[in-house]
Order: structure tokens, then C-alpha cells, then sequence
């Protein structure tokens, strides 16, 4: 949901618990074939007025510098921006719909934009806004509503394997690339001696729905058709089972640890590339465990079930709220905000991955090797479904999860389960 600085931030409070990950923030794939929908606004030819930004946290600032460069060239433009915290992002935009105030950008994370959609706060993308074959697909699918588009992507994000690399050395075992490799890793983690875990999975941190998807996907699945959800499926049963049986073999943890990847307790994990800067910061403060170094921090693509390798997509969007009295220029500055210079111009400011898949070449992001990483999983994501009600869907999800890590429900029961609660809340539009 949030974007990277929130989420290094979230982390950085709770480092003890890193092993136990964070995933998080997107519609559906074939999204975005053709603009629009119902889009009739148009585009300024230079920008004037005041365009008015609601920022996500942690975006502020890069925003108020490219608006500041945006207005050397459009001098009759003034842009000011708010920060608005991430958690508090739905709740601002429910109650500015429901007055019929607001601003005139407002930014939401990959899986909050399909809520504001169905709540009636954005305009729709008016065509020669984005080129959307220039954009992740997935990233696409985050921002398209029922009838078309209603955001621009303008960063990404996604999560790839990180593994205790010193461990696996002296285990005589590489970076895992396949599901049974990933297994293989997990279990001579856990079985060495002095080993506690093999593999920290998204619980009780976080919902299990964030690797759960993607797991769905590595299988050759999906939790969602254009006629419904789709989670009573053999390949959503092999997702669950895949996830079950890391806490069936005790290489997971059932409840709270202080096992972590830096003592080695949990010595992988799947989250992004925020998470070397923490390490590089633990370790530069002292703070690290002894022995714990940067050559100990392996990352690596999601390795790959029986199908592809998919991630879960995350990121920021950026939407021309519907009340906004200052559209077309809001419009132009979204369009330039696409653009590849200012594309790699956010990646100086703020290290955040561009949605434009061009931009990806850039020198900075090729030279340096955890971004390298990102670069190659990125092409390989799945977007987090984008429909009003995933969140009531995902909550599901980790509810019968929980059961089934704990043995008390089959994967086959818990797939029923949840496909009926999901047919009985729809999608939610």
C-alpha cells in the first residue's frame, strides 16, 4: 500500500521482527488496453493557477521539487503540496467526496486507488496522459476502475527473496531459484545445528495474503476472473498448501520470535530493497549482531513455482481528484511527471523505482546491485487485486490462513470457505 518511505520507516521501528517480513500494495493484467473508459477531459497546453497535492507521507518533499522545476517551465503555475499520513489517505479522501471540497492531485498507494475510485473521487485519465505500454502492466492494473483508467502510476515497487548468504555458503547450498529449492533452503536452515527457522513468513506481522497471491500466481492461478473471484481452485489449494507446509515442518514460526535474520534464527524473508539500507544502518551503528555483515544480506528474484516466478506489485499513484476546479493542468502535470527525465529525476531524489519501464536503464539503478534485483523481478509481478472490496476479501484470507498453518483446516476446506465469502461481498464496485 504505502510507498517505499513509509515502509522503511514502518520497518526500521520494528527491526527485531524484520525475518517475519512486510509485503504489501494493483487490478487486473489485461488492464489498460485502451484508455479511459469514460474519459472526456482534456490536457492543458501550460499549466496556470494553483494545483493543490494531498501527498502520501514520505513524498512531499520530492513532489514540492519536481513542482518547482515543473513551474520554471509553466511560470504561471503555483504547486503546494500536504503530506497526509497512509493510514489516514481513505478516510481524507471519503470526507472530502462526501463535502465535495478537496484537492486537485491527490496520491494513493497501489492498493488503496481502487476504493477511492469506487468512492467517486477521481477523474478519469483523459487521453495522451500516459502511455500505458510504456508502464508495467501491473502497475496499469492498480490504477484502472470499472469503466477505465483514474490514476497515473508514478513509481513501483515489488519484493524478492532474501536469504542469509554466509549461512548458505557454509551449508554448501545457492540462492534457491524453484519452489523445491526454496524448500530445500528453508529446511537446512532450520535442521542445522543451533538452527531455530528456515523461513519467516508474513504472520502475525502481516496479512498472509500478501504472499499467498503471488504464491496463487507462481502455480499458474489467479484469485480473480473479469466474472469473479477465483479462489476454489487447484491452484490457489497448491498456494495455501506450499504456504502450510513451512510452519507443518516448524521452519516458520507459529507466533511471535525473537529469532530474526540478522541472529540467523530466520534467515530468509521476502520484502524490498528499503531493507539494505537498514542492514547497512544496523551495521554501521553497531547495533548489528556480531558476525552479521553486509556479505551476510543475499537477495535474490522470487524463486519460482511450477508456472513463473511472480511478486506482489506496490507503488504510488497519482489521481486528479473529480471535484477539482483546476483539472487540465493538473492533467499536464501528471503527463510531465511521466516523463523519462523526471522518471529518473525521483529516483535521484528519493530512490524510488519508476513505473516507466524505460527509465529502468537508468545508470544509477543498473550500478547498483540490489536495485539490479529489483529491476529483474519487476516484469514478473502481479498486481494486487484491484476491486473496492479485496481489503474485506484479503482480511479472509488471513483468517483461514491462520487455520490452516496451524493445521486445523485443509487447504482444499479453506479455499471453499473463502470463495464463498468472497462471492457473497462481490467486487465491490
Amino acid at each position: 500500500m504505502s510507498g517505499t518511505t513509509a515502509r522503511r520507516a514502518a520497518i526500521a521501528a520494528s527491526v527485531a521482527a524484520v525475518a517475519l517480513t512486510s509485503i504489501a500494495a494493483c487490478g487486473r493484467s489485461d488492464a489498460g488496453e485502451s484508455p479511459g473508459g469514460d474519459a472526456t477531459g482534456t490536457v492543458a497546453d501550460t499549466a496556470t493557477g494553483e494545483i493543490e497535492i494531498w501527498a502520501a507521507a514520505g513524498n512531499g518533499d520530492a513532489l514540492r521539487t519536481l513542482g518547482e522545476e515543473f513551474a520554471a517551465e509553466n511560470p504561471d503555475v503555483s504547486i503546494t503540496v500536504t503530506e497526509i499520513p497512509w493510514g489516514e489517505i481513505i478516510t481524507m479522501n471519503q470526507t472530502a467526496v462526501a463535502s465535495g471540497t478537496g484537492p486537485d492531485i491527490v496520491m494513493t498507494g497501489a492498493d488503496q486507488t481502487a476504493s477511492v475510485i469506487a468512492m467517486g473521487g477521481l477523474a478519469p485519465v483523459p487521453d495522451g496522459v500516459m502511455d500505458v505500454d510504456a508502464l508495467y502492466p501491473a502497475a496499469i492494473a492498480s490504477v484502472t476502475g470499472e469503466t477505465g483508467l483514474y490514476s497515473v502510476p508514478w513509481y513501483v515497487e515489488t519484493r524478492f527473496l532474501f536469504y542469509r548468504a554466509d549461512i548458505a555458503a557454509e551449508l554448501g547450498l545457492d540462492a534457491p531459484t524453484t519452489w523445491a529449492e526454496l524448500e530445500e533452503l528453508s529446511t537446512a536452515y532450520a535442521t542445522r545445528p543451533g538452527g531455530e527457522f528456515g523461513f519467516g513468513l508474513p504472520r502475525p506481522i502481516e496479512n498472509p495474503a500478501q504472499v499467498i497471491v503471488p504464491f496463487t500466481s507462481q502455480a499458474g492461478g489467479a484469485v480473480a476472473d473479469e466474472d469473479g473471484w477465483t479462489f476454489d481452485t487447484p491452484e490457489f489449494v497448491e498456494a495455501l498448501e506450499f504456504y502450510q507446509g513451512f510452519f507443518e515442518r516448524g521452519e516458520s514460526p507459529l507466533s511471535e520470535t525473537e529469532a530474526t535474520f540478522e541472529n540467523g534464527g530466520s534467515p530468509m524473508f521476502i520484502s524490498g530493497p528499503w531493507m539494505v539500507g537498514i542492514y547497512e544502518e544496523m551495521i554501521a551503528s553497531g547495533a548489528a549482531p556480531e558476525g552479521f555483515t553486509q556479505e551476510s544480506v543475499g537477495f535474490v528474484p522470487m524463486p519460482a513455482g511450477s508456472a513463473n516466478n511472480n511478486s506482489y506489485i506496490g507503488g504510488g499513484n497519482l489521481g486528479v481528484f473529480a471535484s477539482s476546479d483546476n483539472q487540465e493542468s493538473s492533467w499536464l502535470f501528471l503527463s510531465w511527471l511521466q516523463e523519462d527525465a523526471q522518471q529518473k529525476r525521483l529516483f535521484d531524489l528519493t530512490g524510488s523505482f519508476p513505473a516507466r519501464q524505460e527509465s529502468a536503464d537508468y545508470q544509477p539503478i543498473l550500478d547498483s546491485p540490489v536495485m539490479t534485483v529489483l529491476k529483474e523481478q519487476m516484469p514478473d509481478t502481479v498486481e494486487t487485486p484491484s476491486y473496492p472490496s479485496w481489503s474485506q476479501i484479503a482480511e479472509q484470507i488471513g483468517i483461514y490462513a491462520e487455520r490452516v498453518a496451524h493445521g486445523e483446516l485443509s487447504s482444499q476446506d479453506a479455499a471453499k470457505a473463502i470463495q464463498a465469502e468472497a462471492d457473497s461481498v462481490g467486487f465491490g464496485w
